[in-house]
Parts: structure tokens; C-alpha cells; sequence
């Protein structure tokens, strides 16, 4: 299926604008890497939580979790409430205490106010820290140009390739030249775009079918067709303990959000304890409406259209069959959005984790400002080559790929932060042991096929990243009482 030019015309006015935005706000920087990593530390409520909440939800939300409604009905709704209480728990409790102590300090990336916290003297936190991260946050960068190559080349039949490279020069313009404020007054705009596809499709698209009890009728009756209690039931069809393991799974994509470095760097770059209270309201409306919206389009999409190659492609395809050209121009902007929103800042964090961490804090590098800035550059820019040649080998299912980096991230950091910045015996020997057993068990569970299909990777893993560390930090931290 091909756009019209009219969507082409309006898709290219949109997205030139989103970029202009960047570029504009690039004029505001200052020529340093306090500026260029974190905005200054001056970030307001609006631009705080309405950038922190796109950046995490990315072409996952757009594309992935819209597509998941559509294979697996009602039990895509789990993922609302487990999204909202990550965000709750985020902004109402990790938020202030890492604003707070990144203010006290000169605390300029993740690992920075790690180490800060931990006293890594040996540096050995920032390392793990920097691998982490760099892996990690590389697949997630990967996995918004595998969006962007699904969503354009659905609509415009550029080819998955050219779609790739044509998602990625977008992302890297305006990131490259304007560091992380660019990319936080861009998000602003992508999150409003993100929440206006969200809550309108959907609307137009059920009322089309005659309401949601008509929505409803026609998924039971898919089931009846099928033989299988798929759509209409809780599980996806499952039942027993798979049941109860695809619940528990679905709700804890929720226990990601507090180790996710490109949400807790909104935290450190905000003004203010007040903009954070402010900012708290805005990111929940916000993440109702778009969660919301993603679940019941996709179940929309399941009884208009039964059937799909892709389902991830199911918001671009119904957006360019429903909607007049420049309308749908917007939704497909939209799409965009979603995807550069957090690519843009995965880019920023993964990046400056080698530029700032490992030349300047952990080789102890004597850098002029621009010489700092200069490799800032130069690491965003490897850093999306590498994630556009990943991008590029395979057409992935986004919604796994997305869940899989989002749980190394997670186990690894989540429990780290939780108890760094809650519990006074957490010590650097926990912290470590914590956050190698949290990455290692993601990887191990996610590639054992029996593990895989009992729970989501990120269950066991944050619990015995948690364990741990709590564990170990009590014995280190006992010993260092008594010397």
C-alpha cells in the first residue's frame, strides 16, 4: 500500500517541523557539556514529563503495543495498569531524590551520579555502568529504526532499508548538532503528537464499527470462528500457571521504569523540585491517555480488519485508509515521533556514557569544553551507525525487541537506584553484584526457551538483581561498621 501525495506532502511538513524544532532549539545551547548532556539542568515541569514520558514509550507504544492488542486482545490491557504504576512510582518517589542530589552535585550522566553515590573510587560501577548501557541501550536505538522501517515502508513503499536510513538521518540531524536539549524540546512536540494519534484513531476507528459493544461482539464472534479463546479472555488464551505468568509478565513491564538511564536523566535535568510536582501530573495523564489508546486501537484494528501481514503496521495502514490525506500525513508524523523521541535520547545517554565517562571522568582526560563537546558529537554519531547496521539485519518483532533491552536496563539499573536512593546501607559491593546478576539473568532467561515462556525475562531478573544486592550490601556493609 502507497500514500497519496497529499499524505506524503503533509507526513514531510510535520516531520520538517519536528526537525526545525531541534535545530531551533540548538541555538540556545552553550558550547559546553553540562549544556550539551543534560540542557544546563534546566528543564521545566512541561518539558521535563512530556519528554520523559515519549522517550520511553518510543515506536513500542505506537507500533509494538498496538500490535500487540491486535494478536492478543484483551490481555494486551494488563500492560496499562503495569506501565502507570512504573510511572507513578518514578515520579513520585525516585524523581525528587535523584533531582536533588544531581542538583548538590556535578553529577552530568547516569553513571556520574552512580558513582557519586557509591564513592567508586575504583570506578568500577561506572564501567559496568558504561557496558551496560552502550549494549543495552544500542539494541533500543536499533529498535526505533526497525520501527521506522516498518512504519514508512508500509505507507510509502520506500523498501525496509531505505526506510531504515531515511528514520535515522532524521534522529541524527538534530541530536548531533543540539545535544540533549534539542532532543528534549523535541520530545515535547512528539509526546503532544504521540497523545493526539492516540486518543483520536481510536475514537474514529470505534465508532466506525458502532461503538464498543459492537467492537466487542465482533472480537467474541473472531474467537468463535477461530476455536480459541484468544481475544476475549484475560491470558491471551493461556491458562494455569502460563496464565498467571503472562499476567505477572505484562504488569511487570512496570518494574523497568525505574532503571531506565534515558527516563531518570529528565530527572536530573529538571529546574526543580517544583517543576516535578507539576511535571508528575502531566506524565500520568499523559501516559493513561497513551496507553489507553495504543490497547483499544489495536483491538479496534483486530475486529476491522481480522487479519494483518504485520500487525505492528496496523496504526500507519488504518491512518492512510480513515483519514483525509493531510489528517493522516499527522498520524504517520505521529509515528515518527514515537520512534525519534526515544531514539533521539538513547543516542544522548549511550553516547555521552563513552564520551564523558570513559575519556573524561574514568581516563581522567584533561578536555577543553569544545574538545568535550566535540567527542559528545562524534559518539553520538558511532553510536547510531552501529544501531542502523543492527537496524538492518533483521525485521524484528518490536514489541519483543523493545521488552528485551527495556528488561536489561531495568534489572540492571531499577534495583541499583531503588536502594541507592531509598536505603542508606546500600553499598558500591551490592550495587555491582546487583546489577551483573540483573543483566546476566535477562540474558540467560530470555534465550532459554523454557524460561522465555513461563514469564517476562524482567520479572526474575529485577528480583534477583534486588536480592542480591540487598544481600550483599548487608554483609559489606556490616563489615564496614565494625572496622
Amino acid at each position: 500500500m502507497e500514500a497519496s501525495w497529499s499524505v506524503l506532502i503533509s507526513f514531510s511538513i510535520y516531520t520538517l517541523a519536528i526537525v526545525s524544532v531541534g535545530l531551533w532549539s540548538a541555538k540556545y545551547a552553550t558550547d559546553t557539556s553540562k549544556d550539551y548532556l543534560i540542557a544546563g539542568k534546566g528543564l521545566g515541569a512541561w518539558v521535563t514529563s512530556i519528554s520523559a514520558s515519549a522517550s520511553s514509550e518510543s515506536g513500542w507504544v505506537t507500533l509494538g503495543l498496538v500490535g500487540e492488542a491486535f494478536n492478543s486482545g484483551l490481555g494486551a490491557l494488563w500492560v496499562i495498569p503495569g506501565c502507570l504504576l512504573g510511572y507513578l512510582f518514578n515520579w513520585f518517589v525516585m524523581a525528587k531524590r535523584i533531582q536533588k542530589y544531581s542538583a548538590n552535585g556535578d553529577s552530568l550522566t547516569i553513571p556520574d551520579i552512580l558513582a557519586e553515590r557509591f564513592s567508586d573510587r575504583g570506578k568500577t560501577i561506572r564501567i559496568i555502568s558504561v557496558v551496560i548501557i552502550t549494549v543495552m541501550m544500542t539494541t533500543y536505538v536499533s529498535a526505533q529504526l526497525n520501527a521506522a522501517g516498518k512504519a514508512l515502508s508500509a505507507v510509502f513503499g520506500t523498501g525496509y532499508v531505505i526506510s531504515v536510513l531515511i528514520g535515522a538521518a532524521i534522529v541524527l540531524v538534530y541530536t548531533i548538532s543540539g545535544g540533549f536539549r534539542a532532543v528534549a524540546w523535541t520530545d515535547l512536540v512528539q509526546g503532544i503528537l504521540m497523545v493526539i494519534a492516540l486518543v483520536v484513531l481510536p475514537v474514529i476507528v470505534i465508532t466506525k464499527l458502532g461503538g464498543f459493544g459492537a467492537m466487542f461482539a465482533k472480537l467474541s464472534e473472531l474467537d468463535l470462528v477461530s476455536g480459541k479463546s484468544l481475544l476475549m479472555t484475560p491470558a491471551a488464551g493461556s491458562v494455569g500457571l502460563f496464565g498467571l505468568g503472562y499476567i505477572i509478565g505484562q504488569l511487570g513491564i512496570g518494574l523497568g521504569y525505574p532503571g531506565q538511564p534515558h527516563v531518570l536523566i529528565r530527572y536530573m535535568a529538571a529546574k526543580d523540585q517544583k517543576s516535578l510536582k507539576k511535571g508528575a501530573i502531566i506524565a500520568m495523564a499523559w501516559g493513561t491517555l497513551v496507553f489507553s489508546g495504543a490497547v483499544f486501537l489495536g483491538l479496534a484494528c483486530k475486529a476491522m480488519f481480522t487479519t494483518m501481514g504485520d500487525a505492528e503496521q496496523a496504526l500507519p495502514i488504518i491512518s492512510v485508509q480513515l483519514l483525509p490525506g493531510i489528517f493522516a500525513g499527522m498520524m504517520l508524523a505521529a509515528v515518527l515521533a514515537a520512534i525519534c523521541s526515544t531514539a533521539d535520547s538513547q543516542l544522548i545517554v549511550a553516547s555521552s556514557a563513552i564520551s564523558h565517562d570513559i575519556f573524561v571522568r574514568a581516563r581522567g582526560k584533561a578536555l577543553t569544553q569544545k574538545q568535550a563537546v566535540r567527542i559528545d558529537r562524534l559518539w553520538v554519531a558511532i553510536i547510531g551507525i552501529v544501531a542502523i547496521l543492527f537496524a538492518l539485519t533483521e525485521n524484528r518483532v518490536i514489541f519483543e525487541f523493545v521488552l528485551y533491552a527495556w528488561a536489561g536496563l531495568g534489572a540492571a539499573f531499577g534495583p541499583m537506584f531503588i536502594l541507592g536512593f531509598l536505603w542508606k546501607k546500600s553499598t558500591s559491593e551490592g550495587a555491582i553484584a546487583g546489577a551483573v546478576v540483573g543483566f546476566l539473568t535477562v540474558i540467560i532467561w530470555r534465550n532459554v526457551p523454557a524460561l522465555k515462556a513461563m514469564v517476562y525475562e524482567l520479572v526474575p531478573a529485577f528480583i534477583l538483581a534486588l536480592a542480591v544486592n540487598w544481600a550483599v550490601s548487608m554483609v559489606y556493609y556490616g563489615k564496614k561498621a565494625k572496622a
